[in-house]
């Protein structure tokens, strides 16, 4: 069942990611707050376009690490960055997906707005 949650860009290009990998502007990745997620893929959905892309979690985040209530939740647990909560104690945006640049653009992203995200296979 997809979850719907407020998402923005990942924004470290050139960085390292929670895998070890550099984050470019060629691989269609995602981070989810949960190291638990690393490795696997799911279809993320832009509600606006209807557009969709299917992605990699190769990064953790965004503002937390063990929120896996929220990621592998049944979609009614909403994520920590929701209410606030982040792991710096500095607050967040509400987001609860980040998606790298070919993502971002491969689903006609344009600003920090709500998409769909769910497992695959």
């Amino acid at each position: 069942m997809p979850i719907t949650v407020k998402a923005t860009r990942e924004g470290l290009l050139g960085q390292k990611t929670a895998t070890g990998d550099i984050l470019d502007r060629r691989r269609p990745i995602v981070a989810l707050p949960s190291t638990k997620a690393l490795d696997r893929f799911v279809r993320v959905t832009n509600p606006l376009t209807h557009l969709s892309a299917i992605a990699l979690v190769d990064d953790v985040g965004p503002f937390n690490e063990h929120d896996e209530a929220y990621v592998f939740g049944d979609g009614t647990v909403r994520p920590a960055a929701e209410l606030g909560k982040s792991v710096s104690g500095n607050g967040t945006n509400g987001a609860g997906i980040d998606l790298g640049e070919v993502v971002w653009a491969a689903i006609g992203m344009r600003d920090n707005t709500d998409v769909s995200w769910e497992f695959i296979s």
